[in-house]
């Protein structure tokens, strides 16, 4: 018998089964309102629906909350912008608990000097980044992640912007990284998967 977290779930929207983490976990909330569950720990019965605007957008098209609880679901016409919100907010998090442990810099200089001490496990990149700046950190072989807009990055840091952010390697198992990773491909993926 496997594992529960190590199955699937079904997505509302498409069908498609995936693992959970690939998914974004909704539940009914007090007010009968649909409410995403990004750490998946709410209580209640999920519904799930893939990680991508446009699935979110057909569910609530076809008023697909309300079929999944066999209820009365009540669902916000700008969930899906808030659920891209909460997916970046929740990566900006992770980075800003590596900030605070010392495991994070912001400015190109000090990110070079990161990579060049060989500390630097994952680089962040904001949308603005392109160029000469971009194509070095690309030449470093290291895994590198866009992350939200230079001024959502630089709040972290306590500065105006932040175009390129150096996280220091995971001492053991590379777990803190993977989550700051995963968070910003997470986010990244549902925005660039819209209908429109």
């Amino acid at each position: 018998m496997s594992e529960p977290h190590l199955s699937v779930r079904t997505c509302i929207a498409t069908g498609e089964e995936a693992a959970p983490e690939r998914m974004i976990r909704f539940v009914v909330g007090p007010e009968g309102d649909a409410v995403p569950d990004l750490a998946r720990r709410l209580p209640g019965r999920g519904m799930w629906v893939r990680a991508e605007r446009a699935a979110l957008e057909r569910v609530l098209a076809k008023n697909l909350f309300s079929k999944a609880a066999r209820a009365s679901v009540k669902a916000a016409a700008d969930l899906p912008d808030r659920v891209e919100r909460l997916l970046l907010e929740r990566a900006l998090d992770d980075l800003g608990r590596a900030r605070r442990a010392g495991r994070a810099v912001a400015g190109f200089v000090k990110v070079e000097q990161m990579v060049g001490q060989r500390r630097a496990g994952l680089l962040i990149v904001a949308n603005e980044a392109d160029g000469d700046g971009l194509a070095k950190l690309q030449a470093t072989g290291l895994p590198i992640e866009k992350l939200g807009d230079a001024a959502s990055l630089g709040g972290i840091f306590g500065r105006e912007q932040a175009v390129y952010v150096a996280v220091a390697r995971d001492d053991a198992g590379g777990a803190f990284i993977q989550r700051i990773a995963v968070g910003a491909a997470r986010w990244r993926g549902f925005r660039l998967n819209g209908a429109g």
